[in-house]
């Protein structure tokens, strides 16, 4: 895994741009194996901050369109700009990002969207247009644009609590090792952020993009991984509380998590109305995904029709691969987090 801080994150502070020695000098960073270590053996600790966050972020994201391809197209397109302000050593605080009438995207390519979101350049077109059609974007000559309508539809000031939660918990774990060092309180998390959000968003949106993108190629389209999703988060609250209970044994890694999740038979499962209801996709297209679901082997339901995870779904291979991928990434998002907070300029007066 490569370090988290790259020389153009750390250039766009003047202490360090001052310095000429900045190409030689050597950066101390927090170590993403280590940090994935800890919070694999305290997986159970996290995940439910994780799911939630994970859970609220993925429906906030449906219920702006009603569609998750043209809201993947658009957060593409506003870490486009975030990258931007990264590549001249600028960054915006959350205030001031939001408080721009126009943000410039320079251009929009529609073959290389489509290469890095893995969706064909026809649709991602018919998407570009209705968000045109939407006032979102719009072009002045050859220059496109956002406008402040972003406020409206990708303002995730409610994202970005749960982010802090999961931030303070994991910091609170990591804290424990001598080579992390202390902890940072909630209040310390949220003020970074806030003050360096372009930056620390852009990291956010790099987890994000490649997470949803590989869940799209997986399940076919992201209505059907939020439909899955939304029964196992289900399963797992079951589960979590009896470990708890001590019913249940508390995993030791990531590793045992996923296999003790589906394994762990629930009392009740989720029926398809609570499913709607949680993920804002409306129910008949809920009961399609389940019968799409159902068919593939990988979610089963019991007499009073509730859907619970098969204990050995399909291609459970690749539901493993891709499970311990998401874990590596996140823990390198973590990483990258704290490495700015601990070993860059960046600091909050």
């Amino acid at each position: 895994m490569s370090k988290p801080i790259d020389l153009k994150t750390v250039r766009i502070f003047e202490p360090l741009k001052k310095k000429p020695s900045l190409e030689n000098k050597i950066f101390h960073t927090i170590n993403a194996e280590e940090v994935y270590d800890v919070l694999s053996s305290h997986s159970n600790e996290t995940v439910t901050l994780w799911f939630k966050l994970q859970q609220a972020w993925c429906n906030n994201a449906y219920s702006t369109f009603k569609d998750y391809d043209s809201y993947l197209i658009l957060i593409y397109l506003v870490n486009q700009v975030f990258q931007k302000y990264s590549d001249r050593f600028q960054y915006l605080s959350f205030q001031e990002f939001y408080e721009k009438n126009e943000l410039n995207i320079d251009k929009i390519n529609l073959i290389e969207i489509s290469k890095e979101l893995n969706i064909p350049k026809e649709t991602i077109r018919r998407k570009v247009n209705f968000l045109q059609d939407q006032k979102i974007i719009f072009r002045k000559g050859k220059t496109i644009f956002f406008n402040n309508a972003i406020n409206r539809v990708q303002k995730p000031s409610n994202s970005k609590k749960m982010l802090v939660n999961f931030l303070e918990k994991t910091s609170f774990i990591l804290g424990k090792e001598d080579w992390f060092g202390r902890a940072f309180s909630k209040e310390e998390i949220e003020a970074f952020i806030d003050k360096y959000f372009t930056i620390c968003w852009q990291h956010w949106l790099r987890l994000q993009i490649p997470f949803l993108v590989r869940h799209r190629a997986f399940f076919g389209d992201l209505e059907t991984w939020n439909v899955w999703g939304a029964i196992g988060i289900s399963q797992f609250t079951d589960y979590s509380k009896q470990i708890k209970d001590r019913v249940a044994e508390d995993p030791r890694t990531y590793a045992d998590l996923y296999l003790h999740l589906l394994r762990h038979t629930p009392k009740h499962g989720i029926n398809a109305s609570s499913i709607s209801e949680i993920s804002t996709i409306p129910r008949a297209t809920v009961i399609r995904k389940l019968k799409y679901l159902s068919k593939q082997k990988l979610v089963t339901k019991n007499k009073k029709l509730e859907y619970m995870l098969l204990p050995s779904p399909k291609n459970i291979k690749s539901f493993e691969q891709n499970y311990m991928h998401n874990q590596k990434h996140k823990a390198g998002f973590v990483t990258t987090i704290f490495d700015l907070m601990k070993n860059s300029s960046f600091k909050v007066e």
